[in-house]
């Protein structure tokens, strides 16, 4: 989340809490965006249009108020290289601290207080991410990936500088700070020595979390510390957890204090697949529950574009481009099509390794597609079976001629056949009798 000047997420403020009871800064659950904390005041210049879109459409809580201005959607699935500057994102702070090159985009933390970080412009409603990054060296030094509602849902995965075997996996539901055991620590390969993929993967039921195609974490809409499932923005950026101003309690969290004689710490972010799984030209909020169910999509539909959205996704992370890839899709939005399945090639990075574990989880999906087609087939079967001998061959003959190439139909052609052949001989062998009676 962003507090201040800095990048915090709901996490790092339950640690500051027990500092803030004694202050007059204003507690995390009333305002998550008032007031400088802990030295953060040193600011840089900003474009107009950088503090207003940091500004107008991260201050007001629209469970609160009913004067909050609607969401842009993004309805749409976008790859950005950072070779340069993108379009989808803005700087939120400390511009001169975020360059871009051949290896992407690099967030440097050179002095303290730094704290460059980028947020898109646009929100998703539920959707598929995929960051390619190498996160920041140096003890205390947090990296930071999130996704973050207007109404203080949120997704995180947070890695520390000083300790290169895991990852935090976090969320939190409208703000909800009362407890926090809600993140997981997950073992990997060094995070800070090679460019790794990270994949978030949110819907309308459940949430996961994958490192390298591997299942990290599942988060089922079932959980009693609730579920994200509202408009979402991105945001990304470096921080020093470990400043010496910083509660005990964060600096704790983040591994001890940071060393700023070791400076400059840099994280870096070498691309980033965005599809949003919903319709739409923007997000409403109706109620005041923040519910799913109560988000509309004007112009659309929530989850309305699934399906083509994976698979964009996948044609994204095999390499090809955005303009090419949304000129040629369907229009339509309610088609449903069977290449949605992630194939193990499609989803691979040429600088980073994966596995087909997301491959085989979308693989069973369309299974499951597969085998409802199926039954519904053999009801087909049972109810073509009942008619008369003459129309089953008929339909037999007229499936050969028309080489139909569907799976349902070539079972159905197959198991009519298997009873046309004996019945027909049947009727053959006693037409032939009766003539030879007559």
């Amino acid at each position: 989340m962003l507090f201040g000047n800095t990048i915090l997420s709901s996490s790092i403020l339950g640690l500051l809490t027990t500092a803030w009871a004694a202050s007059d800064v204003p507690s995390a659950t009333t305002n998550y965006y008032s007031g400088n904390i802990y030295g953060y005041e040193k600011e840089e210049t900003q474009s107009a249009s950088q503090s207003a879109s940091a500004t107008s459409l991260a201050s007001c809580n629209p469970l609160e108020t009913t004067s909050c201005s609607p969401d842009p959607a993004l309805a749409s699935t976008i790859e950005d290289n950072f070779k340069s500057s993108s379009s989808h994102y803005t700087p939120y702070r400390f511009p001169s601290r975020i360059t871009y090159g051949d290896d992407g985009v690099n967030f440097t933390l050179a002095e303290r207080l730094d704290n460059p970080s980028l947020v898109s412009n646009d929100y998703i409603m539920f959707g598929r991410l995929e960051v390619q990054m190498k996160s920041a060296k140096g003890k205390g030094v947090i990296s930071s990936f999130y996704l973050q509602s207007d109404d203080l849902d949120e997704i995180d995965l947070e890695w520390f500088g000083g300790d290169g075997s895991q990852v935090q996996s976090n969320f939190f539901s409208k703000g909800n700070t009362t407890t926090y055991d809600r993140g997981e620590y997950h073992s990997i390969s060094d995070p800070r020595a090679d460019f790794h993929n990270y994949t978030i993967d949110w819907t309308s039921s459940e949430l996961k979390w994958y490192f390298d195609g591997e299942l990290l974490r599942t988060l089922k809409n079932d959980s009693s510390s609730g579920y994200p499932q509202s408009p979402m923005r991105i945001y990304f950026g470096i921080w020093a957890g470990g400043d010496y101003d910083n509660g005990e309690g964060v600096i704790e969290w983040a591994g001890g204090l940071t060393d700023y004689s070791e400076a400059p710490f840099v994280m870096q972010v070498q691309n980033l697949v965005v599809s949003d799984y919903s319709t739409g030209s923007e997000y409403k909020y109706s109620g005041d529950s923040g519910d799913w169910t109560s988000i509309e999509a004007v112009d659309g539909k929530v989850m309305g574009r699934e399906s083509k959205a994976i698979n964009e996704f996948n044609e994204m992370v095999s390499g090809d481009s955005a303009s090419s890839i949304n000129s040629s899709s369907d229009s339509s939005e309610t088609q449903k099509s069977t290449t949605s399945v992630i194939s193990t090639n499609s989803v691979q990075h040429s600088s980073a390794s994966r596995t087909s574990s997301i491959a085989a989880e979308d693989a069973t999906s369309s299974a499951d597609s597969s085998t409802i087609t199926e039954s519904v087939s053999s009801s087909t079967e049972i109810t073509d079976n009942s008619t008369t001998l003459s129309t089953i061959y008929s339909e037999h003959s007229s499936e050969n001629e028309s080489g139909s190439t569907t799976v349902a139909s070539s079972k159905a052609s197959a198991d009519q056949g298997e009873i046309v052949r004996p019945l027909y001989s049947c009727v053959a062998a006693i037409t032939a009798l009766i003539f030879a009676m007559i």
